[in-house]
């Protein structure tokens, strides 16, 4: 599979807002809402690359 420029920036975002996640849930709990948010955003960001490789 190749990977676009645009496919591996998404990637390193999810990674990078995974690790923040981790922390906010390690620390804060589950049903903080900075943590919420974040698992939010890397839900939005999953949905994105999936739709990238459809194409």
């Amino acid at each position: 599979m190749n990977v676009t420029p645009k496919v591996q920036n998404i990637i390193q975002e999810m990674e990078t807002k995974r690790l923040e996640l981790k922390y906010f849930a390690q620390y804060h709990g589950f049903s903080h809402p900075a943590t919420v948010r974040l698992s939010q955003e890397l839900d939005e960001l999953f949905n994105l690359y999936h739709q990238l490789n459809q194409k």
